[in-house]
């Protein structure tokens, strides 16, 4: 017999080593491996061998992956079940560029399923935590083709087709799959996305990967997918938490709110939903979550949160 499930399962991260990576997530919050360059921290995941694992309480030392294997519906509750079968479809990350990220373009979920890549392609929203005076790439220069683009990448002047935008701490953006972009030098991010870690990569500025070797590109596939009609996404300022959260994301893949000290209570329905604290710490259902700490709450649960009074808190839920 299972071990009756938690309210809430506070988790501790996969931290993944990455040559773009760099230190500045121990400022919010995380224990990192001395010396490593690490990048980005899976705060929610069910990828395999990447996955999360409950920190504390009865089911410490339990992986993401093997949560589901056990209690599948009872974990993710009756509409995600519905909709996603068997599969967990959020990857949820905290990201640090200590230096430009490649200028990727992620696939859809027919992409990704007619190829074999997997159940789901990559649309993804980026809340920012830090800027110092960053700038992203996001999207094409207005006239640009499939052939323009394959020329500037071949040619190595990738500034050239893509646009870079200014972004500052607590901006908001969303990218549906199929748009070009990358998180340059000097930002962190949390992100949401589908379960996915399908990258296509256009352009890495002749880098070489933490083997030494140069980095794969996947230009063929890259532009195969790239939406060249897409609305340029926008960085977005992220209006201040209103009683009962604000709305930063609604989409058919999840949606993102933003909490504040004046939520007492977080109900979850027929779906899991998950929390990452951003700013102060608060006990929610009695579990005290600090500054980059995440958890997730089970489907069908009403637990009460006590915060510090410069609270702030993301909550994450699938589409369903």
């Amino acid at each position: 017999m299972n071990t009756p499930l938690p309210d809430i399962l506070p988790l501790k991260p996969f931290l993944r080593e990455i040559v773009w990576g760099g230190r500045r997530l121990q400022s919010f919050g995380k224990d990192l491996p001395p010396e490593v360059p690490i990048g980005e921290s899976f705060e929610v995941s069910a990828l395999p061998d990447q996955d999360s694992v409950v920190r504390c309480g009865p089911l410490a030392g339990l992986g993401l992956c093997d949560l589901l294997a056990r209690y599948g519906e009872e974990l993710v509750g009756t509409a995600v079940k519905a909709r996603y079968a068997a599969d967990f479809p959020l990857l949820i990350k905290l990201i640090d560029a200590q230096d430009d990220l490649s200028i990727q373009v992620h696939p859809d979920d027919a992409y990704a399923r007619a190829e074999g890549l997997g159940t789901f392609g990559k649309t993804e929203a980026w809340y920012v935590l830090h800027s110092d005076g960053a700038k992203l790439a996001l999207g094409l220069k207005a006239g640009t083709d499939e052939a323009a683009l394959r020329q500037a990448l071949t040619e190595g002047r990738a500034e050239d087709a893509v646009l870079y935008q200014d972004v500052k701490a607590e901006d908001v953006v969303f990218l549906k799959a199929g748009t070009v972009h990358a998180l340059c030098s000097g930002v962190m991010v949390y992100e949401v996305q589908q379960s996915s870690d399908i990258t296509f990569r256009l352009y890495d500025y002749e880098r070489f990967g933490l083997d030494g070797r140069p980095r794969d590109l996947h230009i063929d596939r890259g532009l195969a997918v790239t939406d060249f009609d897409a609305v340029i996404p926008r960085p977005d300022s992220a209006p201040p938490p209103a009683p009962g959260g604000t709305v930063l994301v609604d989409a058919d893949e999840f949606t993102l709110i933003l909490h504040g000290a004046d939520t007492p209570t977080l109900t979850t329905f027929n779906a899991f939903a998950a929390v990452t604290v951003i700013a102060g710490k608060g006990r929610f259902a009695g579990v005290e979550l600090i500054l980059g700490r995440t958890a997730l709450i089970p489907a069908g649960r009403e637990i009460t949160v006590l915060p510090a009074a410069d609270l702030r808190f993301l909550v994450e839920a699938p589409g369903c």
